[in-house]
């Protein structure tokens, strides 16, 4: 079977292990960008529909796992591979929990390098079609509830409003068009904060687990340790955007060890 070709981003500070990889990677179809650090990355990224990152975990100013962790936060479904030179178990563990697809060994041979994009490339659209078929899956339950709503004489009250704007309490979102408001006030949340606090919503009350949300709200599947770090760092930044008092949240609440809920407060 052919390999996929797939955009990817090469970022290293050393111009010749650019060109190297470079050439490989193009020499096998794929769509090659090229950064030579950290924050380069980061502006090629806005604009550029990457699938996977190459990426050397020992670069200045911005180490690779500090850009990882940014690529997880506003592109989690970009995989990225970790290169270094300096290879032992507890660097290997650490890029991993950070949230590394895989991790190689400079110099690298092209096989191996070939080999680890092209899964990565396989795993990161699938990734995307799980997200897809959960919106869509996501949308048909958004039309049967609002079917069902019709035939109700009364509305439920633990239920948000369905429809485009799903509203608890004074938290007001517009599911297309993206929209958060507080009370009339507008919230810029991130993507990913955005899709967490719509999944939150549609199960308003409900307690969901961490591998839960990160399925839901990021589209792919996470170690529970994983998962809990990823989504209570998103929680804690949707909890100074959307709570009066942070510190003493009203809508989003913690059940400990298990997950998060979002309520309507009394």
């Amino acid at each position: 079977m052919r390999n996929p070709n797939g955009k990817v981003l090469i970022v290293d500070d050393e111009a010749n292990i650019l060109a190297g990889l470079a050439d490989v990677l193009a020499g096998d179809g794929h769509q090659v960008q090229q950064a030579g650090s950290g924050a380069r990355a980061l502006e090629v990224l806005e604009t550029y529909p990457c699938e996977v990152v190459v990426l050397d975990i020992h670069m200045p100013e911005m180490s690779g796992l500090e850009l990882l962790a940014e690529i997880r936060q506003r592109w989690p479904h970009i995989r990225v591979l970790l290169l270094t030179g300096q290879g032992s178990l507890k660097s290997a563990m650490a890029a991993i929990k950070a949230g590394a697809h895989d991790y190689l060994l400079k110099p690298a041979r092209p096989a191996e390098i070939r080999q680890a994009v092209s899964k990565a490339v396989v795993s990161t659209r699938k990734r995307r079609a799980q997200a897809q078929l959960l919106d869509s899956l996501a949308g048909g339950l958004e039309t049967l509830r609002e079917f069902d709503d019709t035939t109700e004489t009364e509305p439920r009250r633990d239920r948000p409003a369905r429809g485009r704007t799903l509203r608890i309490g004074a938290l007001q979102i517009d599911t297309r068009g993206h929209e958060v408001r507080v009370g009339g006030v507008p919230v810029a949340l991130t993507p990913t904060e955005f899709d967490l606090l719509v999944v939150l919503a549609r199960r308003l009350g409900e307690v969901l687990e961490y591998r839960q949300l990160v399925r839901l709200g990021m589209g792919y599947d996470a170690e529970r340790y994983e998962a809990k770090e990823l989504v209570k760092r998103h929680i804690f930044s949707l909890r100074r955007k959307i709570e009066e008092t942070p510190a003493k949240p009203r809508y989003l609440q913690n059940v400990r060890g298990v997950g998060y809920r979002l309520v309507r407060p009394e």
